[in-house]
């Protein structure tokens, strides 16, 4: 029952993210951090012919002109398939995740990864991660020496803190 509950949402996530991103795909890049029922959701997504380039779920009002109401509405939409994904491991008695990473193809291949970081509980804030996602997942190259040590910090308290 566990795994099918598990499937669901992500099935839910993958379908809301796919109709969220106005042009095709190949492949996206989900993550959501929950703590306590609050936290925040984002996405990163390429396209076929520009598979190097990633396109940040935020920019997506901007760049093809759809409503920033409506996105709001599919951010809350999945943030709150992602407290429901943590409230199912909370209700199965698994240790609750603080962050839950999804990847996605268009041809369906799906990995899952969950954290149990607690990013709260350190220095690196809301934009700092979100330039670490980027950099362990999409390849983001720093930007100067300062970066640089930033994403091993990062790294460190990442592999010295997974529990």
């Amino acid at each position: 029952m566990f795994e099918l509950e598990l499937n669901k949402i992500y099935q839910n996530i993958a379908q809301k993210i796919n109709d969220t991103i106005p042009v095709e795909w190949d492949i996206f890049y989900f993550n959501a951090e929950i703590y306590n029922q609050e936290g925040g959701v984002l996405f990163f997504f390429n396209t076929p012919d520009r598979s190097d380039e990633y396109i940040y779920s935020h920019d997506i009002p901007d760049v093809f002109n759809v409503s920033e109401k409506e996105y709001d509405k599919t951010y809350d939409e999945l943030f709150h398939l992602s407290v429901e994904l943590q409230e199912i491991f909370i209700k199965n008695n698994q240790e609750p995740w603080y962050s839950f990473d999804m990847i996605v193809t268009s041809e369906g291949k799906l990995k899952i990864h969950y954290g149990y970081t607690k990013w709260y509980q350190s220095t690196f804030g809301p934009n700092d991660r979100v330039d670490y996602f980027e950099y362990k997942y999409l390849g983001k190259k720093p930007s100067n020496e300062n970066e640089r040590r930033k994403f091993e910090e990062m790294k460190e308290y990442e592999e010295q803190n997974k529990s």
